[in-house]
């Protein structure tokens, strides 16, 4: 055999090698993902009935941090007034963090502490909120919890009276039901609804129900004082909600997921929008696993804990998905590069790939036997499909920035009292409701 021959079909025989491997890598990943959506699907079917009263009146400093929110903050201070909780054993902060809008004069009212904060040089959430934490220690009232919400937020009126039963049942770290304010304003609010109505099904509810840990969400959060005091706050990366979560673990105290407190959120009204949130929540999740993820393998297996191990896996997946979609994609190019699809594509529908294009379309219909969802928004849940898949060049490009550590602040512009998004959801929900009022 000539020279030449031999090193063409050693070439081509690499070339194969390299596509199989390719190939096998974003199956071998899918496979992963599906399974661990697979087998957390079924925990979240039920709810857990909720810890009884005590008869306890815990006492919450609810915080709240500000930049440029002066459209929306009015409805919720109304909504924090007519809260189903005794009045004295609750007190309202704000904190105004370099604020260049009316969020003051908004904030300044009967009941409420406002804390003005100016650093151009540190601004954002994280700051915002270990400068209100400071502010509560300097203070001659102890709290027993800090519960923080953002300014575009409405809450549920039991919303206190939730989270003090939990906290009565020994629960440090709790995060609330995350729902939307806004579900049917546009296609991209509407997907994003609907995606946190099975997240809080099927993610959140369904690993509480298996023990695991929850990742605090940003928003409608519960976090006890002595969980502060062990812990501390000092973030770092651009998700405080998921570092605070992941160092509380560490020193063995689990997030916990209440079905039943309620908040709702406002969501991005364009792509654009969400696109630019999201990036943002991919580029902290690599931050907090550039940080903690030895760390927290290296417990779960010293201590054989399956909690650990678990949240190590929640800390990979936007990577997992980014080489899962890269590896894929360089398939396809290679594939064009020879002028037909090479052999080895994931591109055949096996079992795993079958499961991760059902769920985005099955999983919402599932949800409205089981929560109190409004039904309005399900006219976009054709579009569901394309918006979840958004999500993979989505955490690619988070996962390529993840260094970039600048604070976008996201607009809010839907002022939306509590009276109104009750009124509006009562004729619409999915399930009886009994009077949120």
């Amino acid at each position: 055999m000539a020279l030449s021959n031999i090193v063409l079909e050693s070439g081509a025989s690499a070339h194969g090698a390299w596509l199989e491997t390719l190939a096998l890598a974003s199956r071998s990943l899918v496979v992963v993902l599906a399974v661990y959506h697979t087998v957390l699907v079924p925990a979240g079917l039920r709810v857990r009935r909720p810890p009884p009263g005590t008869g306890l009146y815990h006492a919450f400093a609810i915080l709240i941090p500000a930049h440029n929110e002066a459209t929306v903050i009015g409805n919720l201070l109304d909504n924090l007034e007519q809260l189903d909780y005794p009045r004295d054993a609750y007190d309202v902060f704000v904190v105004a963090d370099n604020c260049t809008d009316a969020t003051v004069a908004a904030a300044t009212r009967p009941g409420v502490h406002v804390v003005e904060r100016r650093d151009p040089a540190r601004r954002g959430k994280p700051y915002a909120v270990e400068y209100g934490l400071a502010h509560l220690n300097s203070l001659p009232r102890p709290y027993d919890a800090v519960v923080i919400l953002d300014a575009d937020n409405l809450v549920a009126r039991d919303f206190l009276r939730a989270m003090n039963a939990r906290l009565g049942a020994g629960e440090l770290v709790i995060q609330g039901y995350l729902d939307t304010k806004n579900p049917d304003d546009t296609w991209v609010s509407a997907c994003f609804a609907l995606s946190y109505w099975v997240s809080n099904r099927f993610w959140c509810l369904a690993k509480h129900n298996l023990g695991l840990a929850v990742p605090l969400g940003g928003t409608g959060m519960c976090i006890a004082t002595e969980a502060l005091r062990q812990v501390g706050w000092g973030t770092a990366t651009l998700t405080e909600d998921l570092e605070f979560t992941v160092r509380a673990l560490l020193r063995g105290i689990k997030t916990t997921w209440a079905h039943e407190a309620v908040v709702y959120d406002e969501k991005p009204l364009t792509l654009v929008q969400s696109w630019r949130q999201r990036v943002r929540w991919v580029r902290g999740t690599v931050q907090v696993a550039r940080r903690y993820l030895a760390a927290v393998l290296a417990e779960g297996i010293r201590r054989r804990d399956p909690v650990l191990l678990e949240a190590a896996f929640m800390l990979c997946r936007p990577v997992v998905v980014a080489v899962a979609a890269l590896a894929a994609a360089l398939l396809v190019v290679a594939g064009l590069a020879e002028g037909s699809a090479p052999t080895a594509t994931p591109g055949r529908p096996g079992p795993a790939f079958v499961v991760l294009a059902v769920l985005p379309y099955l999983l919402p219909l599932v949800v409205t036997g089981l929560d109190r969802v409004p039904l309005r928004p399900y006219r976009f849940l054709p579009l569901l499909p394309l918006f979840a898949y958004t999500w993979i060049p989505v955490t690619c490009q988070g996962v390529l920035t993840a260094g970039r550590r600048r604070w976008v602040h996201t607009v809010h512009t839907r002022a939306i009292s509590h009276r109104d998004l009750f009124r509006r959801r009562l004729g619409d929900y999915a399930a009886p409701v009994t009077g949120p009022e």
